[in-house]
């Protein structure tokens, strides 16, 4: 569990915009059983103070980066333009970024952005070393968070995690040769021991894939259901065994 708040001033054309954020951010926060409260020290200036899971965090802020501008653009209350209106909105969203990781000796002040200047993704699948795979992985990051906002339907996401585990461990143990099956890469990535960093879950990584694989096969091809308890057990498990082999391949890109 972790904790932090942010304290901001904002302007009084701003009230209207700033209430309905704090009400959507909170909103969000609870579905992701985070904990968002706030109070005002003193006329236009409040301190938002945010509790729970770190990762869930992350999760929520990489939400709020979408939301809020389209949230703020909405609130006709302020009687500012729209294209201002969303400009402060993800502004706010950037404040929230910023105390999530820098220290902050003064109140920030809320202003209308462009973009944000703090980005954290919730799962570092980042690969620059492989353009494809890096562009690809993006949308497996906006799946894992519609799911935990209940956006999709579990077997979406439960076929999305299939597809980017296979086309990492493609990247990793299967460059040159003839196509895989999903069960001959995870032997192979097992025998090349890129799954020593599971040592210590409940499940070992093995296990782990070879559950998705056969739940999504029956899911795809027989209709099965379940998809929706085995995600809510594992997904997780399955985001993190995915960031490190994600490591993996930024270590070859590395050496290469």
């Amino acid at each position: 569990m972790a904790g932090f708040d942010f304290e901001f001033t904002y302007t009084e054309a701003q009230e209207a915009i700033v209430r309905i954020c704090l009400a959507a951010a909170q909103t969000r926060a609870r579905k992701m059983g985070l904990s968002w409260r706030w109070r005002h020290p003193q006329t236009h200036r409040c301190v938002v103070t945010i509790n729970g899971n770190s990762r869930q965090t992350d999760l929520l802020g990489y939400r709020l980066e979408r939301d809020l501008p389209l949230v703020a653009e909405g609130c006709a209350d302020a009687g500012l333009p729209p294209a201002q209106r969303a400009r402060i909105g993800r502004g706010f969203a950037d404040m929230m970024l910023r105390g999530r990781h820098v220290e902050q000796d003064d109140p920030m002040v809320l202003r209308g952005v462009a973009a944000t200047s703090y980005y954290y993704s919730p799962y570092e699948y980042e690969c620059p070393s492989s353009p494809r795979l890096h562009a690809r992985l993006s949308i497996t990051t906006d799946l894992i968070v519609a799911w935990n906002f209940a956006e999709i339907a579990p077997e979406v996401l439960l076929e999305e995690l299939h597809t980017a585990c296979e086309l990492v461990l493609e990247e990793l143990v299967n460059r040159r040769a003839k196509k895989l099956s999903f069960a001959q890469l995870i032997s192979a990535a097992d025998e090349a021991d890129l799954f020593r960093h599971s040592s210590d879950q409940a499940v070992p990584t093995t296990d782990l894939l070879t559950e998705l694989k056969d739940l999504r096969k029956d899911v795809r091809h027989r209709a099965a259901e379940g998809a929706d308890v085995w995600l809510d057990k594992h997904w997780e498990n399955v985001a993190m065994c995915l960031e490190c082999l994600v490591h993996h391949v930024n270590d070859q890109g590395g050496q290469s």
